[in-house]
């Protein structure tokens, strides 16, 4: 059943949460929104949705990686839910709890105009940016 404090609807799909652990590097976003493509459609997202949600997860990726530390990893977790799609990406960083994306820049507007909810969070070393794309005609 959804989790209302992470702003999901419908039910978790065969309890589906992949997990993937990529080089903190520009070359391996790729693999992260690709996953997050053909994740969605699994969620019965729209084709425009779909699309929405591999450019946000771009963005929050190109937010994330100025604050990695180097040689470190982004870590992306994917929790399938009917109707949404949950993308939280983390990056290890130095002071994660003083560390900002940059809200001021195109990849902020981006981000928050395709997602349907985005939430940061920095604690500890761990700077994460959570992503949750829903369904277009999905009740909230």
């Amino acid at each position: 059943m959804s989790d209302p404090d992470n702003d999901v609807i419908g039910y978790v799909i065969d309890n589906d949460v992949v997990d993937i652990e990529v080089p903190a590097s520009s070359t391996y976003v790729a693999t992260l929104r690709l996953t997050a493509t053909s994740l969605a459609a699994r969620c019965e997202l729209t084709v425009d949705d779909i699309d929405d949600l591999g450019l946000a997860v771009d963005e929050a990726c190109s937010l994330l990686l100025p604050h990695a530390e180097a040689h470190s990893a982004i870590r992306a977790r994917f929790l399938l839910v009917t109707g949404a799609l949950t993308v939280t990406t983390s990056v290890h960083a130095p002071d994660a709890s003083a560390a900002t994306p940059d809200r001021s820049g195109f990849a902020w507007s981006v981000l928050s105009a395709l997602a349907s909810h985005v939430e940061v969070t920095g604690e500890g070393d761990d700077l994460t940016i959570t992503v949750t794309k829903r369904r277009e005609n999905a009740p909230a």
